[in-house]
């Protein structure tokens, strides 16, 4: 956020605004704006300057005093400026205001814009038909891709079962399953993906058919069961003949098909050399190339793992190439190196290990205590949620090394911000909920982790894993006392 002048708060937001959305934009926003909050506003201004719509929400505190002024202005990137108009306003309470804009914004793009329509291809790959996600790929997603609560779960449901086998053998087989699990993940990983990229088939490409949302549901009742067809006569009319996908061979497959291509109907596509990102991103920490992998799922998101460094692979899914731009795709990359780099699921094992020796340590010397269930699942809890927050310390130090070595913090916040937006609402963005640090999450809250990486200097570097340690330990602090 920069100050402008005395008295005044601007900032200019890095998303764009398509033109002939930017009235229903505004609209959008003025309701954002203002409903949620209309006991405390005081007036609502539309005024046109310099060619571009302007909304001027004027708020009061609870004693009815004008309190601030929020101006946006509507363009192809919004601008906005916050007036305080009480001595009671701070920097941290307009910059809150600005970040509302940006949340309504990402909202509105997310919610608002044409409906689309993605075919994936790379060069050569094995043309099946494809099916509904398996019941392995939708487990896997669930287990690895969200929330950690189901995987803790099950691998307390998993050590009971052991435990009812095994006896004391137990203590040795758990731990023996997970260092298994931990030297084939790169493995279990490498099988989810649909296709297998080299320096040879590097490129990944995204057939976009864009329409109006109204449109959607009878576009898929006509045409999905047939997306089998329509990539199977794209990729024999450009591909399999040794060319790159063009407009004129998609347009020409979508009419034959009966899909319109007009002005309401519109078809775009995307060339992405993933392959050359992830080398280009690897040899910049000085790593060996991995294997690259893509999912075809509409999950935007990425992994990495590989119990050494020539054994890493990288997967990441087409939904994450369909969401995000090169610069932010690298940036996602980054992160993920920064995780084979510094060898972040093997030192997880290894804490994950001596909290699980402590724990048989302390159920056995205390086992006349921990007999009392509620005694044991609250020292379960305690133990666990202290796991998980040491594990953001990891996912804190790849965002850091990832902005240091790629040179694109702000590329990584706004990859964030279009990946995470479910959870910006959920979190009240850019307030940072304490839940969200002793979640059984191994990620830090979004909103802290963008704001962060927005806050970044580029001229101070630090050790990023004792800064990033100090980082979470003041974020859960500043939540425990707000």
């Amino acid at each position: 956020m920069n100050r402008v002048e005395a008295g005044y708060f601007y900032r200019e937001l890095d998303l764009r605004i398509p033109r002939p959305l930017l009235s229903t934009y505004m609209s959008f926003l003025e309701n954002s704006l203002v409903a949620p909050y209309r006991e405390k506003v005081e007036s609502v201004v539309r005024a046109i300057r310099r060619g571009n719509e302007v909304l001027m929400v004027r708020y009061k505190d609870e004693k009815g005093n004008p309190f601030a002024e929020v101006v946006v202005e509507a363009g192809e990137r919004p601008r906005v400026w916050v007036t305080p108009l009480s001595p009671r306003v701070r920097a941290e309470e307009a910059d809150e205001a600005i970040r509302a804009v940006e949340l309504a914004t990402l909202s509105f793009l997310e919610s608002k814009s044409d409906a689309r329509i993605y075919f994936v291809f790379v060069k050569r790959m094995k043309f099946v038909k494809e099916g509904i996600e398996t019941v392995k790929q939708k487990m896997i997603q669930k287990l690895f891709f969200g929330n950690m609560f189901l995987l803790f779960m099950i691998s307390l449901l998993f050590a009971w079962m052991i435990f009812m086998v095994a006896g004391m053998y137990a203590f040795i087989i758990i731990p023996l399953s997970n260092l298994f699990l931990l030297v084939f993940a790169d493995k279990i990983v490498e099988s989810l993906g649909d296709w297998k990229l080299s320096e040879d088939n590097r490129h990944v490409y995204l057939v976009c058919y864009s329409m109006p949302v109204s449109e959607y549901k009878e576009f898929m009742r006509l045409h999905y069961p047939r997306r089998f067809e329509i990539k199977r006569r794209i990729y024999e009319e450009t591909l399999a003949k040794g060319k790159d996908i063009d407009m004129e061979s998609v347009i020409k497959v979508f009419q034959e098909m009966g899909i319109p291509v007009d002005d309401r109907h519109r078809v775009s596509i995307i060339k992405r050399d993933v392959y050359g990102m992830v080398k280009r991103v690897f040899s910049s920490y000085g790593l060996p190339i991995p294997r690259v992998v893509v999912w075809n799922i509409a999950l935007p998101n990425a992994a990495a793992t590989g119990i050494v460094h020539k054994l890493s692979v990288v997967l990441i899914t087409s939904g994450l190439l369909a969401k995000l731009d090169n610069d932010e795709i690298e940036a996602v990359i980054g992160h993920e190196a920064s995780h084979v780099k510094n060898h972040d699921p093997f030192m997880l094992f290894i804490i994950s290990l001596f909290e699980y020796a402590l724990r048989i340590w302390v159920f056995m010397t205390f086992w006349y205590i921990m007999a009392n269930l509620l005694i044991e699942l609250a020292y379960l809890f305690i133990a666990l949620t202290a796991l998980y927050f040491i594990a953001k310390f990891f996912e804190a130090r790849a965002d850091l090394e990832a902005a240091y070595i790629t040179g694109k913090p702000s590329s990584l916040a706004r990859a964030l911000k279009k990946i995470g937006l479910r959870k910006l609402l959920l979190e009240r963005y850019p307030r940072v909920p304490l839940e969200g640090w002793l979640s059984m999450d191994p990620h830090p809250p979004v909103s802290w982790r963008i704001m962060r990486l927005e806050r970044l200097s580029p001229f101070v570097r630090e050790r990023p894993f004792l800064a990033s340690a100090r980082d979470c330990v003041m974020g859960l602090i500043r939540s425990l006392i707000r």
